[in-house]
């Protein structure tokens, strides 16, 4: 693992600091509470490549390498997380098809390029702690006919979402599936009714499905690659790691900085062991979480031994860090920490909710395996 970034991860790193700075960071309230990411925010993500991979002969920007993605992702959430986890995870579905999709399926993505309002989602998770391993989705085929069955949580644009990539198991014999499907298919059921406790631009909401299709919508086909989609949804798990490692990073930065200016017996706190010691500690932890994240991507991209475990220790780790980190920030504020007037909530709660959809507890009490 080179520590090193190269010129591609810098000048990417630099954009997507940019738009967070000057693009996310003004909005984040605007876009919780309409529930929506304003369209003109929208469009400059679209613009910038980074949150749509697909292919430059199908017009696309050109699939990134899945850490050249994770640095984008980290520094997008860096202003805020619920618009960049939108962005994204919208885009994880063009990203999917464009990997593993036949040629009628990945044709469906000149649409995405020419439509920005065009929304896509992968409807992935089905409750706290469980990782592709523990998938009940359920993707039977007979013939000519396929049959999905399940619920999912957390599915971005869970109403509207064109292309919903399923991803399930194969009844018959258990290896990965995904299903290209609409959020408007007859057999399934939306619930996108419940506000969660942040990242409300992502207009996520819950699916019951019972649909059936043909094989046409099987993602890849009948004879799709089953271990190259498992890397692919694993690497989309540490999309939301990335995410979560960028919002800590502003906090702590947000709560240094208040730190520094906030006068208590006359000096500033940040004189204190007290205060200055948990942001310290939350900036090393950080930096440990961020690392593994790097080692387990480029492993998985070099198909190097890495299973479900590394991966999902590296998402539990980095959600403890960021939850640490977030609540720590919150607290180095004091009674201001709780309130609109400075943004460390948000993002405390930003990193609570994502810690709640992905987060395997078994893992928690792993440090770092690097």
């Amino acid at each position: 693992m080179y520590l090193q970034p190269d010129e591609e991860h810098e000048a990417v790193a630099e954009l997507a600091r940019n738009l967070a700075t000057e693009v996310l960071a003004p909005a984040a309230r605007e876009a919780e509470e309409s529930q929506a990411v304003p369209k003109d925010v929208w469009s400059k993500l679209f613009v910038s490549g980074l949150t749509v991979p697909i292919p430059e002969e199908l017009g696309g920007g050109g699939v990134p390498a899945p850490l050249t993605q994770l640095i984008a992702v980290e520094n997008l959430a860096h202003g805020d997380a619920g618009i960049a986890l939108a962005a994204v995870w919208s885009g994880a579905a063009a990203g999917l098809i464009a990997r593993h999709g036949t040629p009628a399926q990945t044709d469906r993505l000149r649409v995405l390029v020419s439509d920005p309002d065009v929304r896509g989602a992968v409807a992935l998770h089905e409750g706290y702690g469980r990782g592709p391993a523990d998938l009940e989705t359920t993707v039977s085929i007979h013939g000519d006919t396929v049959h999905v069955t399940g619920h999912k949580v957390g599915v971005a644009f869970a109403a509207t979402a064109d292309p919903l990539v399923v991803v399930g198991r194969d009844a018959h014999d258990g290896t990965l599936r995904a299903v290209v499907l609409s959020s408007a298919d007859d057999g399934i059921s939306v619930d996108d009714t419940a506000r969660h406790l942040a990242l409300d631009a992502v207009s996520a909401g819950s699916l019951t499905l019972d649909v059936t299709t043909t094989t046409a919508a099987l993602l890849g086909g009948v004879d799709a690659d089953a271990d190259a989609l498992t890397t692919s949804i694993q690497q989309l798990r540490l999309l939301a790691a990335a995410a979560q490692i960028g919002t800590a990073q502003r906090a702590i930065e947000y709560a240094a900085d208040y730190a520094t200016t906030r006068i208590a017996f006359g000096t500033p706190i940040a004189g204190f062991q007290g205060v200055s010691f948990p942001l310290a500690e939350g900036v090393m932890r950080l930096d440990a979480a961020r690392l593994e994240i790097k080692d387990v991507a480029e492993r998985l991209d070099l198909g190097a031994g890495v299973d479900e475990t590394d991966v999902a220790q590296a998402v539990a780790y980095a959600s403890e860090v960021a939850l640490d980190a977030t609540r720590d920030s919150v607290q180095t504020l004091g009674g201001h920490g709780f309130i609109r007037d400075h943004p460390v909530e948000i993002w405390y709660r930003s990193a609570a909710t994502l810690a709640a959809l992905d987060f395997d507890p078994n893992r928690s009490a792993f440090e770092p395996a690097l």
